[in-house]
């Protein structure tokens, strides 16, 4: 399995893209994220580990809904049961309602943009 730390931005490829894309992540923690744009893999087995639940395959699949939203639909095979779970959220919300470094990065650049329209309304008299 490939280290998804090592993939050259084709993970940020595959997430920005306007398209489809999905992840599947199988009983041994083996995960395939996958798109038009390419495909990463990746060991997931310390999260299922964390989770201590006994899953024989995740499947979620992204697609582009309207205004800006993002489509999901997960199926969570148990062994015991399976699970599917719809829904959608909004990608630029969920990126600009974090708080790591890259979050708090994205937020200044958006604050940038505002704050550069504003000065160039001054100066031109608006």
């Amino acid at each position: 399995m490939r280290n998804i730390s090592e993939d050259k931005g084709l993970t940020a490829k595959i997430v920005a893209s306007k398209g489809a894309f999905k992840l599947t992540v199988d009983e041994n923690g083996n995960g395939t994220l996958s798109s038009t744009v390419g495909k990463v893999t990746f060991s997931g087995s310390p999260v299922i580990e964390k989770i201590g639940a006994k899953i024989k395959m995740v499947s979620v699949t992204f697609s582009p809904g309207e205004d800006k939203k993002v489509k999901y639909h997960a199926t969570f095979d148990l062994k015991v049961a399976k699970l599917s779970v719809s829904g959608g959220f909004d990608m630029e919300e969920l990126i600009t309602s974090c708080s790591g470094l890259l979050c708090k990065a994205e937020k200044a650049m958006k604050g940038r943009h505002q704050a550069y329209e504003l000065e160039l309304q001054r100066i031109m008299g608006h």
